[in-house]
């Protein structure tokens, strides 16, 4: 995981922010195209609106349909998206990122403690991390890669990833026999339809769900004492 996503969090910590209200972007006290921070409180932004960077530490986001962001970060709340939404990037420290069809993120997507669930039609133009947060992908473009070190990943679908399918190992693991109790290990599962260009690179033990036996030629094994 880069460090940006621990840097947007002290930066939110350390703003000015407002506290303890509801920002609802779009009317009249909440100018479109605006950046909006908030505290304790949650940001909702109307149908067909746009704002500019949004933060957010101890509440949610919601973005309607058609509408937009420029950089989203939130640190203790969960990111909802309608149909047709477009964002610039997402940061998020505890917290599930999930949308209804058509998303389009034009950076990427990084979690710490949360999931991230791609809908239909969605374009993802960077990569998709996380550290503990499941990742599901269905009929989704991925245009890098997607990393993360314990979650479950299930791609479904037409889904495309045009980098490599990473799972990290921790520094904190090193050595560390529990690794291969099977109820440790995540799951990777790829439907038969869904194409990764990359490799599926394992620098931990992983539960694989692969069809396809093209997919399965990918897999490289990087971990010690793997079989």
């Amino acid at each position: 995981m880069k460090k940006s996503i621990i840097a947007s969090a002290a930066m939110l910590l350390s703003a000015t922010l407002l506290s303890g209200c509801v920002i609802h972007v779009g009317n009249a006290n909440a100018l479109e195209g605006s950046d909006f921070s908030s505290i304790l409180g949650n940001i909702d932004i109307a149908e067909g609106k746009h704002a500019g960077d949004i933060s957010s530490v101890n509440g949610n986001v919601e973005i309607s349909d058609h509408a937009g962001a420029d950089e989203v970060s939130i640190v203790n709340g969960n990111l909802e998206m309608g149909s047709h939404v477009t964002v610039r990037n997402i940061d998020i420290v505890n917290g599930d990122v999930s949308a209804d069809t058509n998303l389009s993120v034009v950076k990427g997507i990084e979690t710490v403690n949360g999931d991230v669930t791609l809908p239909t039609q969605s374009t993802i133009g960077a990569s998709v991390e996380t550290v503990n947060g499941d990742i599901t992908a269905v009929d989704t473009t991925i245009e890098k890669h997607i990393k993360t070190l314990n979650g479950d990943i299930t791609l479904t679908g037409s889904s495309h990833v045009a980098g490599d399918i990473v799972y990290k190992e921790s520094e904190s693991s090193f050595g560390n026999k529990s690794w291969n109790k099977s109820d440790n290990k995540p799951t990777l599962s790829i439907s038969a339809s869904v194409t990764v260009d990359g490799n599926i690179i394992l620098h931990r033990p992983v539960n694989l769900d692969i069809e396809s036996d093209e997919l399965k030629q990918k897999v490289v094994v990087s971990y010690g004492g793997a079989k």
